[in-house]
C-alpha cells in the first residue's frame, strides 16, 4: 500500500542550470548594489560630519583641547567691503573680511556668504569674529549673526555620487535580471549617469546647508529608493515560459 501511494507521487525535476545561474547572478548583482550604496551613505554621513567638526571641537589652548587632536581657533577680521547682488527675486549679500584688524590693508582677504540681517548689522570696518578650524575660516559671526563658510565638497560630492549611480543600476539590474538578463545593461548605464548627477547636486545642497541629520540623511535615502524603483519598474516585465 505503501509503496502504491510513494509511486504515485509526481518525480521531482532537478532544477535547470540555467536557472541557478541566474539566481547567483541575480543575488551577486544585488549583493554588489547594496554593498555600493551603503559605502556610498556612510561616506556621505562622514563628508557631513566633516563640514560641521568646528562645532563641537575643543578651542585651541584650553584644558578641554588634548594635544594632537583637532580645534577651533578664534580669530578676528575686520570688514573692509560689503556687496548685494540682485539677480531676480533673489539678493546675494557678501562681505569681504580681513583677518585680523591691526593692519586690514596687509591682511589676507575673502568674501563670505550672509544673509540679510547680517549683512544689514555690518557695516564697512566692523570687527568681526571668526572661528578657524584646520586652517580654514569655518565660521564668521558678529553681534548674535552666524554665517558658516563650509567650502564646497567636490571630490567627496563626486565620489559619493558615483557610488550611488553604481549601486542603483546594479541592485536594478539584480532585481530584473531573471527576467531581462543582460538586456537592460545599455538602459542602466545611461540611467546610472542620471542618478550620479542628481546625486551629486543633493550632496552638494545637503552638505552644505548642514541641516539635522535626519532629515539631510532621509532625503538622499528616499530619493535613491525611488529613482531605484523607477528603474526598476521601467524595465520589469514577464519572465519568458521555459
Amino acid at each position: 500500500m505503501n509503496a502504491r501511494i510513494r509511486d504515485t507521487k509526481p518525480p521531482t525535476r532537478p532544477r535547470p542550470p540555467g536557472a541557478v545561474a541566474r539566481a547567483l547572478t541575480q543575488g551577486l548583482f544585488l549583493l554588489a548594489g547594496l554593498a555600493a550604496t551603503v559605502l556610498g551613505f556612510g561616506w556621505f554621513v562622514d563628508a557631513n560630519d566633516a563640514a560641521s567638526a568646528y562645532r563641537n571641537a575643543p578651542i585651541c589652548g584650553t584644558a578641554e583641547h588634548a594635544p594632537g587632536t583637532d580645534c577651533a581657533q578664534r580669530a578676528s577680521g575686520r570688514v573692509t567691503a560689503r556687496h548685494a547682488a540682485t539677480s531676480g527675486d533673489s539678493t546675494v549679500y557678501t562681505l569681504t573680511v580681513a583677518r585680523g584688524t591691526a593692519v586690514p590693508d596687509e591682511a589676507p582677504r575673502r568674501s563670505y556668504t550672509v544673509d540679510s540681517a547680517f549683512y544689514n548689522a555690518t557695516t564697512t570696518g566692523a570687527d568681526v569674529d571668526l572661528t578657524v578650524f584646520r586652517g580654514r575660516v569655518a565660521e564668521v559671526s558678529y553681534q548674535g549673526h552666524r554665517a558658516q563658510n563650509a567650502g564646497t565638497p567636490w571630490l567627496i560630492s563626486l565620489e559619493i555620487a558615483l557610488l550611488a549611480a553604481l549601486g542603483s543600476a546594479l541592485t536594478a539590474h539584480g532585481l530584473t535580471w531573471s527576467r531581462t538578463g543582460a538586456q537592460a545593461t545599455p538602459f542602466y548605464a545611461a540611467m546610472a549617469v542620471f542618478v550620479a548627477a542628481m546625486a551629486l547636486f543633493g550632496c552638494l545642497t545637503l552638505i552644505s546647508s548642514q541641516l539635522p541629520l535626519a532629515a539631510t540623511l532621509a532625503v538622499p535615502v528616499l530619493g535613491w529608493l525611488l529613482m531605484t524603483a523607477s528603474i526598476t519598474t521601467i524595465t520589469w516585465r514577464p519572465r519568458p515560459a521555459g
